[in-house]
């Protein structure tokens, strides 16, 4: 009897053991999980914040959803600042960074109004990138625009959006490109620009609506999804003739320098601009209104160039769709480069504006 009992002893020893270590192993394992784990949760937080930073603001963003049943989306000049002063701002502080900002290449200035042009048509300046070789711009310059505007000035006649509205600007004019002196997108890129481009086609007297979704927070698929919201916002709102998506180009020489396309405009250095039209060429079907596109494209150009010679690249003809089939006048138009600031590509966008302006003059119904 004794020997089973000091067995069962040994028995219950061994059992209150294994249940001591097994707890202690568990309570190892909870602390191990908390100590790796918090600085995950402090990485996620920042990834987070990172988030916040790219993407506008919700109150600053149509929300197309609700206000498409309405037909009652508005540009958001309103409640823009006045002037440039949250570009002076923005300014002022990349300048107290600028001592510690990083020199991530040498920015080259140059005058592309008549670079890598195939054609011209007095200042006009055109680069086919197409097989048309046979094309006569000159007829379609003589064109009537394909539009037909309303004399009713309630109606928004002009869509801007951007199928990519995170790229963004150099905040101040530094002789160098800088990685920390990018200025934010959400709220000082190209949807900035775009809302200059708004504002100033409002004061000439035009309803327009600026479309601030963010369609790019994956670079691939981007222009599907723009295509979807942008079609329906085409369907609520029938007044609308003129389609812009607004972009802003970057250029990279093989030694890493960037390129900024500037000129001087009235004794400002201005971001040129560059209009890309497309046609059904090779890989690119289902484009019927190419012709009419092309049209709107070249007077457009026209204006800009008759106004202001240098404000503009050579428009680019090429073998691309990007959206442009959803109406006949249709573009995608880039304003600068990476390398620009953003105070040059705002004045670019009033340039462009006061061109639409004249277009949108010119196709209202007598």
């Amino acid at each position: 009897m004794r020997r089973r009992t000091r067995r069962r002893r040994r028995n219950v020893n061994l059992i209150s053991i294994n249940k001591i270590a097994f707890f202690c192993l568990f309570l190892s394992i909870i602390t191990v999980c908390a100590v790796f784990g918090a600085p995950q949760k402090a990485v996620n937080k920042i990834i987070e914040k990172k988030t916040d930073i790219t993407v506008p603001a919700e109150s600053q963003t149509v929300k197309i959803d609700t206000e498409i049943k309405k037909g009652e989306i508005k540009s958001v000049s309103s409640f823009l600042p006045s002037g440039y002063s949250d570009i002076t701002d923005a300014e002022s502080r990349a300048k107290e960074l600028l001592q510690n900002a990083s020199n991530d290449g040498k920015i080259i200035s140059e005058d592309y109004s008549s670079k890598n042009a195939t054609s011209a048509i007095g200042s006009l300046y055109l680069r086919n990138t197409t097989k048309k070789s046979d094309i006569n711009f000159d007829d379609f310059l003589k064109k009537k625009i394909f539009a037909s505007i309303d004399k009713d000035k309630t109606k928004p006649v002009v869509l801007v959006y951007h199928t990519h509205a995170s790229e963004s600007y150099q905040v101040t004019e530094n002789g160098f490109y800088s990685n920390s002196l990018v200025a934010d997108s959400g709220t000082l890129g190209i949807v900035r620009v775009g809302d200059a481009l708004c504002r100033k086609i409002e004061s000439l007297g035009y309803e327009v609506i600026h479309d601030r979704t963010v369609y790019d927070t994956s670079y691939s698929g981007a222009f599907e999804r723009s295509r979807e919201k942008i079609s329906d916002i085409l369907r609520a709102n029938p007044s609308i003739q003129i389609v812009i998506d607004l972009h802003r180009d970057s250029i990279t020489r093989k030694d890493g320098s960037k390129v900024k396309t500037v000129t001087e405009i009235d004794g400002k250095k201005t971001a040129q601009i560059q209009i890309i039209t497309g046609c059904e060429d090779g890989a690119v079907k289902n484009f019927p209104n190419w012709e009419k596109n092309l049209t709107f494209a070249l007077r457009l150009q026209k204006n800009i160039s008759d106004s202001y010679p240098h404000a503009a690249r050579p428009l680019l003809f090429c073998a691309r769709k990007y959206n442009m089939d959803l109406v006949p006048c249709a573009l995608n138009i880039e304003i600068g480069t990476d390398a620009n600031t953003l105070r040059e590509a705002v004045y670019s966008a009033e340039i462009l504006a006061g061109g639409v302006a004249e277009i949108i003059k010119e196709c209202e119904k007598q």
